[in-house]
């Protein structure tokens, strides 16, 4: 059998790896004893608010970008620097300028500081700019994954899932990945950088104030560890409540007929007023608990704030300190609090995101099967052989070890019963399906060989259920032949038939139609259907 449906050469996407990896790691783990690092990682695991091994494959992705990321880091490095002359000036002022009534001094301080705050600037706008763009490129290579990973799993997935989630899934996570990733990237590395650069400046201008300040962080930092938790659930239930929101819009859109054929319209109404009701309560409670986890650390940093002030003014009247040097100190602690705080407020945005990782990993999980992964290229030439292929729907056999030869120009009809097997066959013969034994070849080449998005391109198939997407006529009979030209289209249109239909549509050709080609003859819809399928089979 081939191997399971994949969007790189390992055989696993990065979505799929970390259920992979933990899949692995529990096997290894109950066969040996745990190491030292293994025994330290899953106490802090469980401290940990995100899931490390879903952000591995999205950092992962964005270390391919090692030019922009090293750009970012210049940037935000040069930027966390600049605080150094600031902190420098502000103590020249009022240890030296000020006190030997320096005017010039002080003007050109205060030119200076500000010259400082317009570079900052500057930078922050560099950096917000290739932030951004790598943000941008990161989800849609993620975004591009995805496709060839749909494209690539098994028919029965998709046969499995309702079409309407994994869609939704899909475009809302990646779009919230989308608009958080670039605010995450734009802020973060500057953030780290500022915090390490001022650290640094702090314990060179007074380490014991440093040091009082560092020993009651800890205590913020499990206050905020906490409130992170409880932002976390809030999250997880507004998420989960937007989905129910959106499946429940969904049936309202695509069960219409249904809900008034029944009467059930005010039924139905009280069922969706109850989830928009759930997902305004819960949206109230994750909003309240951003903000309070925002005010909490915004008191324990205030606090350590507080105290370093004390103490330094202290110091100050005990001529321990310059004032100057207590200024420079407590404005470096401002610099330092806004770093950290532009951090802890990033939190609901990396939860979103976490969560958004999540449920596209989970997307995966429920993948059973595998489909043709071959490459081969090879003209065909047309036919057709099963041999001893043998098929069943879960427990349901269909087929049992049928033989089948179809030589290129025989007219072939299969007859039988609904659920004998009919539409199996056809479904096997283009891929969809892999049968449990048995081999299908084309042309004597086993389908395990070839690649199949050649091979389809060569077969016409008209389905039960044929369906149209928004755009026009012609549209919808050239797609996937996009080198045939008018005369083509009308050519094909001529043999089947349907040309002098096709011809009295308002705009001929040129008819938009939607997916249910509703702006068609309600009356000829099905004879349309089948007709404008047929036309856009190669060689007709």
């Amino acid at each position: 059998m081939a191997a399971s449906p994949s969007v790189d050469d390992t055989g696993r996407g990065w979505i799929g790896a970390a259920a992979s990896d933990a899949a692995g790691a529990t096997m290894t783990e109950s066969a040996t004893v745990p190491s030292a690092a293994t025994r330290i990682a899953n106490p802090l695991a469980k401290l940990s608010l995100i899931r490390w091994s879903l952000w591995r494959g999205f950092l992962s992705r964005l270390g391919r970008s090692r030019g922009q990321l090293f750009m970012l880091a210049a940037l935000g490095s040069l930027q966390s620097l600049l605080f150094l002359p600031m902190l420098h000036l502000v103590r020249y002022c009022f240890d030296t300028a000020i006190p030997h009534k320096r005017v010039e001094a002080v003007i050109m301080v205060g030119a200076g500081i500000l010259s400082i705050r317009l570079v900052s600037s500057a930078l922050l706008l560099l950096t917000r700019f290739f932030s951004v763009r790598l943000a941008k490129r990161t989800v849609a290579g993620l975004r591009q994954e995805l496709v060839d990973w749909l494209y690539r799993s098994p028919r029965d997935y998709l046969a499995r899932n309702d079409a309407a989630y994994v869609q939704g899934r899909i475009v809302q996570e990646t779009e919230r990945l989308d608009n958080l990733s670039s605010t995450l990237l734009s802020a973060v590395l500057p953030a780290l950088l500022t915090i390490v650069v001022l650290i640094g400046t702090l314990a060179w201008i007074n380490w014991r104030l440093l040091l009082i300040a560092g020993v009651f962080a800890p205590f913020a930092w499990a206050l905020g560890l906490v409130a992170g938790r409880h932002v976390k659930r809030e999250v997880t239930a507004f998420q989960h409540n937007f989905e129910r929101f959106h499946q429940g819009i969904s049936f309202v859109v695509r069960q219409m007929d249904l809900t008034r054929s029944r009467g059930f319209e005010e039924g139905e109404f009280q069922a969706q007023s109850s989830r928009i009701d759930d997902l305004q309560r819960s949206g109230v409670r994750m909003a309240m608990s951003f903000a309070a986890h925002g005010q909490l650390q915004s008191i324990a940093i205030g606090a350590i704030g507080v105290l370093v002030l004390i103490v330094g003014g202290l110091q100050v009247i005990a001529g321990a300190l310059s004032l100057g040097d207590l200024l420079a100190f407590y404005l470096g602690a401002g610099f330092l609090n806004n770093a950290m705080s532009q951090l802890t407020t990033l939190l609901p945005d990396v939860l979103t995101c976490d969560g958004s990782l999540g449920r596209l990993e989970a997307l995966r999980t429920g993948v059973t099967g595998t489909s043709y992964t071959g490459r081969q290229k090879s003209r065909f030439v047309g036919r057709i052989t099963l041999a001893d292929v043998t098929f069943r729907h879960g427990d349901t056999p269909l087929l049992d070890q049928l033989s089948l030869d179809l030589a290129p120009g025989c007219n072939v009809a299969i007859i039988g019963p609904n659920g004998s097997g009919k539409t199996t066959i056809v479904d096997l013969i283009l891929g969809f399906h892999r049968p449990q034994q048995g081999v299908l070849l084309a042309d004597g080449i086993p389908y395990d060989q070839l690649d199949l998005r050649v091979l389809r391109q060569s077969f016409g198939f008209v389905p039960q259920r044929p369906t149209f997407f928004t755009g026009t006529v012609a549209e919808n009979l050239t797609y996937g032949r996009p080198d045939r030209s008018n005369a083509d289209i009308v050519a094909a249109a001529e043999r089947a038939g349907v040309h002098a239909f096709i011809r009295d549509l308002p705009q001929g050709y040129e008819t938009p139609i939607g997916e249910a080609a509703c702006s068609c003859r309600a009356a000829r819809r099905s004879d349309w259907r089948l007709r404008a399928r047929w036309s856009a089979i190669p060689g007709c």
